[in-house]
């Protein structure tokens, strides 16, 4: 089977250049750009990851971790964001985030993160 990313940013680009990223690694990758197109994706779906922006226009990638967690808890949720202060630190490490890239990132990061999903 065939390992899914979901995608959540707000900024196109970044959605785009990173569902490019992970498709060229061997999973299916969907962008959306707000939470509320997120949460009904998490319901709906299944996806072995999860790549989510912290600050997004209604709403910050920790809201989705818990409904991430109660749905897919298996999954792996990794943070991209530009916003890597103490409070986002903290929070990372309490929502057992699997990994946090710091924009702007490369594409060994994103490649790194994603390491042996493609298998599952």
């Amino acid at each position: 089977m065939q390992a899914r990313a979901l995608i959540v940013d707000d900024e196109d680009d970044i959605g785009l250049m990173v569902s490019r990223i992970l498709t060229k690694e061997g999973l299916e990758a969907e962008h959306v750009n707000r939470i509320t197109a997120a949460r009904v994706k998490v319901q709906e779906e299944k996806y072995q990851a999860y790549l989510l922006d912290l600050n997004l226009p209604d709403g910050t990638g920790f809201d989705l971790i818990p409904l991430i967690r109660a749905q897919s808890p298996h999954a792996r949720v990794i943070v991209i964001s530009a916003h890597d202060g103490a409070y986002e630190m903290q929070r990372v490490e309490e929502e057992k985030v699997h990994s946090f890239i710091k924009k702007p990132f490369t594409k060994s990061q994103i490649i790194e993160a994603i390491q042996g999903l493609e298998s599952r």
